[in-house]
């Protein structure tokens, strides 16, 4: 098995152990941690710039809020990493979408990771004037997309990643450019005029959907269920320790003419219409995945419970 010759064990002791059981050290160490920091954003050659502060508490349990720095206002808030709150200049555009890069802070399950990906550890760096060690992620099969990560030595959290396609080109850039550990006042954990997401959306939990999708590649589960009472939209968030996908299905006025593919750097939409019972359905797969998977997904969905498993 890998090992990894310079780990942190509460510092910076030198040791060797199992790389799986150093990236979990590193998630219970960046679960913990409060700090305050400045990143970019790159997807496409398309620049953002972002500030984020957080706080955790001794219970385990934590509050983030994020600033986006250029552009029309974007603010919100996290609290044990489900968006509770925000403010957007555009309130009509869809939450935790491909425009939202506060993501991959969070994005890592090191606990799932074995089934869809290699790790690999390839090397030690700085990022924002902090030592990190450098895990390359490559996927086992054609549905996921490799990853590089720069973990911070002293507190596990992701100083940077990099996306890459399946050619190596470059899709999606996080990275840090300041980033201080430390305690969080309250006031910098304040957003004025935060909107609550859950009532704002009028979310609900629905664990029957009356859809299935008869294939998801394997190692994604199923990690949330939602509908949507406005709007008739139904939705299931697929995970597998890196990468995620949503499926969402739309009644409709009426139905669409063809498949539709829309796709900007590693966010990739598939969308494609459906009729039962002389009603119409909208069927739409959204997600950091390759478009052929996305596509398949897609093709797999059927509007009644009776889906057959992943095969």
């Amino acid at each position: 098995m890998i090992t990894l010759a310079v780990l942190l064990v509460g510092g910076r002791a030198v040791s060797a152990q199992p790389l799986g059981q150093q990236l979990l050290l590193w998630q219970q160490l960046q679960e913990r941690a409060s700090y305050h920091g400045s990143f970019v954003y790159e997807r496409k050659g398309v620049f953002s710039t972002h500030e984020v502060w957080r706080q955790a508490a001794a219970d385990g349990n934590y509050r983030e809020r994020f600033l986006r720095l250029n552009g029309s206002r974007l603010e919100a808030l996290r609290h044990n990493g489900q968006l509770a709150c925000m403010v957007h200049a555009r309130p009509g555009a869809l939450l935790g979408g491909p425009a939202e890069p506060a993501l991959p802070l969070n994005r890592l399950d090191l606990e799932r990771l074995e089934t869809g990906y290699h790790t690999e550890h390839i090397g030690r760096g700085r990022v924002a004037a902090r030592e990190a060690a450098i895990l390359l992620f490559t996927p086992r099969d054609i549905h996921r997309y490799p990853l590089e990560v720069h973990f911070d030595l002293d507190t596990g959290v992701v100083l940077k990643s990099l996306l890459l396609n399946e050619e190596g080109e470059l899709l999606e850039r996080f990275q840090f450019v300041s980033f201080t550990v430390g305690e969080q006042p309250d006031d910098a954990l304040q957003v004025e005029g935060c909107q609550s997401v859950l009532a704002g959306a009028r979310l609900k939990d629905a664990p029957a959907l009356g859809w299935q999708a008869a294939w998801v590649p394997d190692g994604f589960v199923p990690v949330t269920e939602r509908l949507q009472e406005q709007g008739g939209t139904s939705s299931r968030l697929f995970f597998d320790g890196l990468a995620h996908f949503s499926i969402f299905v739309t009644q409709t006025e009426r139905g669409a003419m063809d498949l539709e593919h829309r796709q900007l750097g590693p966010t990739v939409v598939i969308s494609r219409p459906m009729e039962q019972d002389a009603l119409h359905y909208m069927v739409t797969v959204l997600g950091e995945i390759p478009p052929a998977t996305a596509q398949r997904i897609a093709l797999s969905v059927s509007l009644d419970d009776h889906g057959s498993k992943d095969d």
